[in-house]
């Protein structure tokens, strides 16, 4: 969830957090393809939280089935939406979980959902992924994005993977491989959108109709109503935080990247986002436990999907989790807080559910 990760590169330019200087070090990497820094960086805001769940979306469905069991707690009978109180809260706070994995499902779909608009007006103080509020510096916007500058792509693939991707670097990017300095895993999501808009293009959709459906993403639309409210703004992590890892293996990502370009795999990564989509609007947690661990029994089969599923179960899934749990607390004590995270952040034993539940809080589904 990715990200968010749907519109992190939105977020930076709406709110001016980028400098000058940083959007210099983004138009730095060589990315020909885009016409100005500005493209690139609305291109990576909007990867950052809504197609890195594209591109992995398999992977980090692995993530989610390691953790589910059977227990009650970790199977909630419940939707989207869920009341926090209890443990010396003086006014309850709501958990929603979003759908930002692609174009599908849009903010007017929250309209269908049973007492949102009334949880998120009772809310003086909303929480999203990412810190949209504070500067990022431009030494944190190059660690998130860029090589090492003693690596290159030559270094983290064999000769053969090495032109494949070059050829389709050339042809997405305008540019040779050997220039590009971006991670693989931002590279993925790069050429993901690239293809995306492609797609959208071919499909009839004008550049217009495509920008208002960025602007459309579920946690895009809800922050923005969040300021016209005049609600306190904050973030549950930084815009990069999901891309940062000590645990980051850029040859092992590097890897994933050909594997998922060339299909090799036994599952395609994006075979089962429209599912998803289907499953989101059942409104119904066990139906989206139950469709996860079905697919993990398929995940199984293949021992390499189920070593991506683990390293990203703990950057990606667990960590950020556990990470969001040291500040959700206190955001809550503060004032009643709508908190929206992607929605396959709450089930599973990591979840955050599970986590409001063994710090003390109760937690109840909202409009059963």
């Amino acid at each position: 969830c990715l990200p968010g990760l749907s519109g992190r590169l939105a977020h930076l330019q709406s709110s001016n957090i980028l400098t000058t200087k940083m959007k210099g070090l983004l138009a730095e990497l060589n990315m020909r393809y885009f016409n100005s820094a500005n493209r690139f960086i609305n291109i990576i805001i909007i990867i950052a939280m809504q197609k890195f769940n594209q591109l992995f979306l398999a992977f980090l469905t692995i993530a989610i089935f390691i953790t589910c069991t059977s227990t009650a707690k970790q199977r909630p009978e419940g939707g989207w939406l869920w009341k926090i109180s209890g443990n010396g809260l003086s006014h309850p706070s709501y958990l929603f979980g979003t759908y930002h994995g692609t174009y599908d499902i849009l903010y007017q779909y929250t309209d269908s959902i049973p007492e949102l608009h009334q949880a998120f007006n009772a809310c003086s103080q909303f929480a999203g992924e990412s810190e949209t509020t504070s500067k990022p510096t431009p030494a944190q916007v190059g660690v998130a994005i860029k090589l090492p500058k003693d690596t290159t792509y030559a270094d983290l693939l064999n000769k053969e993977d090495f032109h494949f991707l070059d050829s389709i670097v050339r042809q997405s990017l305008k540019s040779p491989l050997n220039k590009v300095y971006i991670k693989p895993n931002f590279l993925a999501l790069i050429l993901g959108e690239i293809e995306k808009g492609k797609k959208l293009v071919d499909t009839g959709y004008s550049q217009s109709q495509i920008d208002s459906m960025k602007s459309q993403v579920m946690d895009i639309a809800l922050e923005k109503k969040a300021k016209e409210k005049g609600l306190t703004i904050v973030g549950l992590e930084g815009i990069f935080d999901a891309f940062v890892s000590e645990k980051s293996n850029l040859k092992k990502e590097a890897d994933e990247l050909i594997s998922d370009l060339r299909e090799d795999d036994e599952i395609s990564p994006l075979s089962f986002v429209n599912t998803l989509s289907d499953v989101y609007r059942t409104q119904n947690m066990k139906s989206l436990i139950d469709f996860e661990v079905k697919v993990d029994s398929i995940f199984r089969t293949s021992p390499k999907l189920t070593e991506i599923g683990k390293r990203i179960r703990e950057d990606l899934l667990k960590r950020r989790n556990l990470n969001w749990m040291n500040k959700i607390p206190e955001l809550m004590k503060a004032q009643p807080t709508f908190i929206a995270v992607g929605v396959r952040h709450l089930p599973g034993k990591d979840g955050l559910i599970a986590l409001l539940f063994e710090k003390g809080y109760q937690v109840e589904p909202i409009g059963l």
